[in-house]
């Protein structure tokens, strides 16, 4: 288990960039007994870069997914609101979504 919020963003990075799954990284995490936050404004400017840094690879993996879908649906409208994407009447229904 990770204690320090530097180690848990390098580790999930570094699964981020392998291809790995990252949430039993997440849902290990201790979020009270965490330490290593920011102590004053430019450690958390710092840390904020580097967690948009980390959304926009977690945006990159999901772009050609999104992509493939938009493809796969007629409609010009594909894209709903916070960027979720309506499934298409041909892909079968055997992909879920887990929450």
């Amino acid at each position: 288990m990770l204690h320090s919020l530097p180690a848990m963003l390098d580790d999930l990075e570094r699964r981020l960039i392998q291809g790995e799954d990252p949430l039993p990284l997440l849902s290990s995490v201790r979020w009270p007994n965490l330490m290593g936050w920011p102590q004053n404004p430019a450690e958390a400017q710092q840390f904020k870069q580097r967690i948009s840094s980390i959304a926009a690879l977690i945006n990159g993996l999901q772009a050609p997914l999104q992509a493939t879908l938009l493809a796969l649906n007629a409609s010009p409208a594909a894209y709903g609101a916070k960027g979720a994407v309506a499934l298409p009447a041909s892909l079968p229904l055997r992909f879920s979504e887990h929450i």
